[in-house]
């Protein structure tokens, strides 16, 4: 019977499980049991309220969070269905196209993948000539800005596009939509829009709709898009049988269209709607859930709402400031063979970061470690990016001038006006391909100038140790000008272009001479297609996540990198609503964390002063471990070794060390921030 399950639930989570009838807003903070609350629920409706199951539509947004709710349902309320019975779970997407196959002629060959849908944008961009067609990341970024543009169904024409201009950016879309049209191909952006158009202009098939799911579940409702919510509210309107779960705090997709608003305002929606807030976190150790509270009371656009842990306090979070990011991965390697020793496995281990180009830099590190390693998502490799791929093609012509396809590469970037003609008449004459373009490229004495002070520049490149001959080719050659010329005619902004050019840079330095640099390329390119192939989930290896594809995980232990301003808030959050974003991005992080929590904020970042998180400020760990100081403590100074605190002030302390029995003053939030004394 399922009163037998019900025992298990507090209060909070009953009441929820038993709601019947009309609008149910479920806020359910991380580790409160949601998915236990779904399918409690959907077993009570059916045993309780004797509700068809062919009735009842469960919604989640990964096919996994679908697949598991399903399995947990069945695990224990099987018993319940009889025949045809079933319950409907599903995405949107799966759903959505469902009932357009049901109107439509559309089977599974009309559906583009990802990877087709990737190689038509990039087929356009070339086509049309509004983007480098090398440059992925602008591929990718234009495929993100179609679906924000599809999701903003309603208020089409005031979108603006992040990618490119939005000129560019409707020639573009136009081109795009005439391929699927012309093909009869939908993506899945369209199973969301077309499913809209399909039922609010044929009413009849709105209302079979209607009648076919009378029970609608929703879980991560905080991740939900206007065109989303849209049809949901088409579907729920007659009866208005909608019970979401999701939680505000966690709301992290708007370039995906998803925002707090959709969660915070459903009751003004809906009147009549029963709000339960789930608060119990069964996650995580108090120290970590605490902390959570502090940092995420901050933001304004939220329900008031605190989360209490069932656990025990835990060991205190610690936070690592080494003097430089090659230091961080070294420190982070060496916190994870230590972890390892203490009994912990490498599966129990999650390092989170918040952009994906900084994971390169930590696989180097584990790389280096022999630590085992994997991702749920494909680790980025920054030498694959187009600019990356520029500047090793200077250090390989440095290295050797007839290396043909490398000079090609560069020869025009900076621009120095060598026409594909000049090129072509010029290809096959020597192997020296300079010395074949002066001689065959038919070169005004200009064109010829430049070439002569390229030839200078690979001498001078081919004596520089790495970091040198790339900072020479960013600021002598010119490459870093080439890219803001670049970025001034796309309309387009700087910021990630150059962060990846100095992420390059601050990388090459681990290794002195160019070849080993070049050999250090393509053996990171093998490592990681050697783990992307042989990755599972079942393998001892620790994880490797950005804040994003954090969400829904959990891990014994977490290590947050580059918690700096810039990074996390992310240096183009400009305005209040994107810094709370980013705050909600960083609550997500820690709270994945069931027992340990670890967070590195290096003092320099790309040769400059980084300044901490101030999300860090706000989670008061420093204040913490300052409240935590005694007068007669004993203490152990990194340089100074072991001593007693004498006195303490809101500042200073006062400590006698026992090697010396000399007495020195210290700074509290230097011993502190630097983790000088434990």
């Amino acid at each position: 019977m399922i009163e037998q399950y019900l025992e298990e639930l507090n209060k909070q989570q009953l009441e929820a499980v038993k709601h019947y009838n009309g609008p149910c807003m479920v806020y359910a903070g991380p580790g409160s049991g949601k998915t236990t609350v779904i399918t409690h629920r959907v077993g009570y409706l059916i045993q309780h309220y004797k509700v068809d199951p062919n009735k009842i539509l469960v919604i989640s947004f990964t096919k996994a969070a679908a697949d598991e709710m399903r399995l947990r349902f069945e695990s224990s309320y099987d018993w319940l269905l009889h025949g045809k019975q079933h319950v409907n779970f599903g995405t949107f997407h799966s759903v959505f196209f469902r009932i357009l196959r049901s109107y439509y002629r559309y089977d599974l060959s009309n559906i583009l993948n990802e990877g087709e849908k990737f190689g038509i944008i990039k087929n356009i961009v070339r086509t049309l000539g509004v983007g480098n067609k090398l440059d992925d990341e602008l591929i990718k970024d234009i495929i993100l800005d179609i679906g924000l543009f599809k999701s903003n169904i309603l208020n089409i024409d005031d979108f603006s596009p992040n990618s490119m201009s939005k000129d560019d950016f409707n020639r573009v879309v136009l081109s795009y939509e005439n391929y699927k049209n012309d093909c009869h191909k939908i993506d899945f952006d369209d199973m969301l829009t077309k499913c809209y158009e399909l039922l609010i202009s044929q009413p009849t098939v709105l209302q079979a709709i209607r009648n076919m799911y009378q029970y609608i579940l929703i879980d991560e409702f905080q991740d939900i898009n206007s065109v989303q919510f849209e049809i949901i509210k088409l579907l729920s309107s007659s009866k208005e049988n909608l019970f979401v779960v999701g939680d505000d705090d966690q709301s992290i997709y708007s370039f995906r269209g998803a925002k707090p608003n959709f969660i915070l305002e459903f009751d003004k929606i809906y009147k009549n709607t029963i709000r339960i807030i789930l608060n119990l976190n069964y996650r995580s150790q108090e120290n970590i859930i605490s902390t959570a509270n502090k940092l995420i009371s901050n933001n304004d656009l939220r329900i008031k709402k605190s989360m209490l842990s069932t656990k025990e306090p835990g060991v205190d979070i610690q936070l690592f400031r080494p003097k430089t990011r090659e230091l961080e991965n070294k420190e982070l390697s060496d916190l994870i063979n230590s972890l390892i020793k203490e009994g912990y496995s490498y599966s129990d281990i999650a390092v989170i970061y918040r952009t994906n180009i900084l994971s390169s830099s930590i696989v180097d590190s584990l790389l280096d470690s022999n630590i085992p390693f994997a991702s749920r998502e494909n680790i980025y490799n920054i030498y694959e990016h187009w600019m990356a791929k520029d500047l090793v093609a200077y250090l390989r012509s440095a290295l050797d001038i007839n290396d043909r396809e490398a000079v090609k590469r560069i020869i025009n970037r900076p621009t120095r006006y060598i026409t594909n003609k000049a090129m072509n008449e010029a290809d096959g004459y020597h192997k020296d391909f300079i010395t074949s373009l002066k001689v065959k490229g038919n070169l005004m004495p200009y064109q010829i100038s430049y070439l002569d002070r390229l030839e200078v520049d690979m001498k001078t490149l081919s004596h520089l140790e790495t970091r040198k001959a790339i900072s020479y080719i960013r600021k002598e050659i010119g490459y870093d000008e080439y890219i803001y010329n670049y970025s001034i005619e796309k309309q387009i902004s700087t910021n990630g272009l150059i962060e990846v050019l100095d992420e390059l840079e601050e990388t090459s330095s681990k290794h002195s001479s160019i070849m080993q640099f070049i050999n250090h390329i393509k053996e990171f390119k093998e490592s990681l297609y050697d783990n992307k192939r042989n990755y599972s989930y079942k393998d001892n290896q620790v994880e490797l996540l950005t804040m994003h594809s954090a969400k829904g995980l959990e891990f014994k232990v977490v290590i947050i990198v580059e918690a700096v301003e810039d990074i996390i808030p992310h240096s183009k959050s400009k305005d209040e609503e994107s810094i709370e974003e980013e705050r909600r991005l960083f609550y997500v992080a820690i709270t994945r964390a069931k027992e340990r929590l670890y967070i590195y904020a290096p003092l320099n970042k790309y040769d400059k002063k980084a300044e901490i998180s101030r999300f860090i400020n706000e989670m008061e760990i420093l204040n913490e471990k300052k409240s935590k100081l005694e007068k007669g403590q004993e203490i152990i100074h990194r340089v100074f070794g072991k001593g007693f605190i004498e006195s303490i002030n809101k500042s200073m302390i006062k400590v006698r060390f026992c090697n010396n029995n000399e007495t020195k003053e210290l700074d509290i939030v230097t011993c502190l921030e630097n983790n000088l004394i434990y």
